[in-house]
């Protein structure tokens, strides 16, 4: 069986790969601006080494436990509501005495004992493997495990971790959903061969025995448990409008929605959006955006994103989602691609000139309407600014449309158009010298991976050739330095100033929602008098393992045989609002992490 040992080794080879890669990011930036030394870079990633190891220390019973942690933005603890989860340990990892059984085995994961209804959270974003409603007619082994869900992560990082939720009331997930970390993938419960309310919860590297799960999940459920408290209470002064008149409803859930420990969080904004989603399958099945005048949130687009792959969510996106779709059927320019060249460009549609919201400027060949504007340009990796002519548009739609037309004109864009990975576009839009900026192509991919865009493609972000998702491609191109205008130099990374600047802070995000809809139903339909309207009446499908009425559609597959007549399969929604509360979280040398700074959505949701 594996052991604590190969835990460690595992989270310390994570750590020295996020380590190189930084190193090799920060060296390949410094040759490129002449001011590479190695001493240097190797003190700011060592000081960022000491950031990290600081809070783990800083909130660790003790220095063992922080020394062979896993800190990371990319892997949370599987709940945020009973804080403290080492304390709701009541089993560890290892051998044992079963409680059941009273037989000595190998226990391959940990118990926390937390109340039935709580939220269980995933930890990794990834793809549900499994959902597992056990039947009375199966094998008392094969029900032992009670209700689970088996998620697989997609972060290379991760090296294929499967991570089990054991012994739950009920899941919010089916099989081939894409999930986030953080999002709520069920409630725990008591199902299954259980002495008392608990989640069972395990971690499997690719092709390898489950490891112990404690390394991962200690230490940053801990600085999570600090960012959750300030969360919850922010909570309570969102204006939420709970929705009522349903068979099934809950209270509203939080739940994290992003965590920025290794990258730079983006400015909170006020006003947030409401989204609702199918519970089977997460697809978005409506928006509106909270109107912060204490009215509710209006209806808004609806984009069919393939429930395999997730959601939609960024209010931008959605304007213009299906948009970019049919532009590509038309044109062959991918969606993906569209869309995050237009939300870059256009700073999220914050910033446009004359409706040019792709940037494309005024040269000798256009014969149409233009208008100067200040720009920032890029020079031997240094910025400047200077005054341009831009084509000039009608609007944004016309903007869109000479964009495809552009690309499609210019045979520098060959090479690009012949791609079909999409994060190969965005290469070669670089290369063939769509934007001076030696960035462009990461910025775009990053773009589209953050918001899941090639998803929208034709092609669905599928390889058809393997059947796998498009995997990024990595751009090697080192800014020629020549001698432009430079206004004002940036400051080099190896001076005090730079080093100083540097922010030692978690920024956690938390989203909430309400799940609520009507419970698979046994349908009834009389009509007693030929003259008059038929008469329709349902009652609620029941589980006859769990003795509870069906949310889930695993489940209502499972019990379709045992119903004769018409049944209705579970209309279940999530009301949602991401990123809805923003916790700041700073570390000082003294050992202290707390709270600096709270926000969260104004308006009525």
């Amino acid at each position: 069986m594996a052991s604590l040992d190969q835990a460690t080794e595992m989270a310390k080879g994570f750590l020295k790969q996020r380590l190189k890669d930084q190193i090799r990011n920060q060296v390949s930036s410094q040759v490129a601006n002449h001011f590479a030394s190695f001493w240097y870079v190797y003190a700011i990633i060592l000081a960022i080494f000491i950031f990290f190891y600081v809070i783990a220390a800083a909130i660790s019973s003790t220095q063992t436990l922080a020394a062979t942690a896993f800190l990371s933005e990319k892997f949370l603890p599987p709940q945020i509501y009973v804080p403290d989860i080492e304390k709701t340990m009541t089993d560890d990892f290892g051998e044992r005495i079963h409680p059941v059984t009273g037989i000595q085995s190998f226990h391959s994961g940990i118990d926390l004992g937390i109340p039935i209804g709580t939220p269980v959270s995933s930890s990794t974003d990834g793809i549900v493997k499994t959902v597992n409603y056990p039947k009375t007619t199966d094998s008392e082994t094969a029900q032992s495990t009670g209700i689970y869900v088996a998620i697989q992560a997609k972060d290379e990082d991760m090296e294929g971790i499967v991570t089990k939720y054991l012994h739950l009331s009920d899941a919010y997930v089916i099989p081939g959903q894409a999930v986030l970390k953080g999002q709520i993938i069920g409630l725990s419960g008591n199902t299954g061969r259980s002495t008392g309310p608990h989640l069972h919860y395990e971690m499997i590297p690719d092709g390898t025995e489950a490891i112990d799960p404690t390394p991962f999940i200690a230490i940053i459920s801990q600085v999570v448990d600090v960012a959750a408290d300030s969360a919850f209470e922010a909570m309570e002064d969102v204006d939420w409008s709970n929705v009522t008149g349903f068979g099934y409803q809950t209270d509203t859930q939080l739940y994290i929605s992003n965590m920025y420990m290794e990258s730079a969080a983006p400015a909170f904004k006020e006003q947030g959006t409401v989204f609702t989603r199918i519970l089977n399958g997460g697809g978005l099945v409506g928006s509106g955006g909270g109107n912060g005048g204490g009215g509710t949130s209006g209806p808004g687009p609806v984009i069919n994103v393939p429930t395999e792959f997730g959601t939609l969510s960024n209010p931008f996106f959605l304007k213009w989602a299906q948009y970019a779709m049919d532009s590509e059927v038309r044109t062959g320019i991918k969606a993906s691609v569209t869309l995050a060249q237009m939300a870059l460009e256009s700073a999220w549609g914050r910033v446009d000139i004359c409706n040019n919201v792709f940037g494309i400027k005024a040269d000798r060949r256009w014969t149409g309407p233009s208008c100067s504007a200040n720009t920032s340009e890029q020079s031997g990796g240094a910025s400047y600014h200077t005054t341009a002519k831009f084509r000039s548009y009608s609007s944004y739609a016309e903007s869109f449309d000479d964009h495809a037309n552009f690309l499609i004109v210019n045979q520098r864009y060959t090479t690009a158009r012949s791609k079909s990975n999409p994060f190969e576009w965005a290469n070669e839009l670089q290369k063939a010298g769509y934007a001076t900026d030696w960035q462009y192509a990461n910025k775009l991919k990053s773009i589209m991976m953050q918001h899941n865009l090639t998803s929208l493609d034709r092609d669905r972000g599928i390889d058809q050739a393997t059947g796998e998702r498009w995997r990024d491609v990595s751009i090697n191109i080192v800014p020629v330095v020549s001698n432009p205008p430079i206004i004002a130099p940036p400051t080099p990374i190896n001076t005090p100033e730079a080093v100083e600047n540097m922010s030692d802070k978690v920024v956690v995000m938390f989203g909430i929602q309400q799940a609520y809809g009507n419970y698979a139903r046994h349908v009834y339909r009389s009509k007693p008098d030929p003259k008059k309207v038929e008469v329709v009446s349902y009652s609620n499908m029941i589980d006859p393992y769990t003795k509870k009425p069906i949310i889930n559609l695993v489940n209502y597959n499972n019990v379709l045989n045992l119903y004769s007549g018409e049944t209705e399969a579970p209309s279940i929604y999530i009301k949602d609002v991401p990123d809805a509360i923003s916790v700041t979280l700073e570390s000082d040398l003294a050992g202290d992490l707390h709270v600096t700074n709270v926000e969260y959505i104004k308006g009525q949701y």
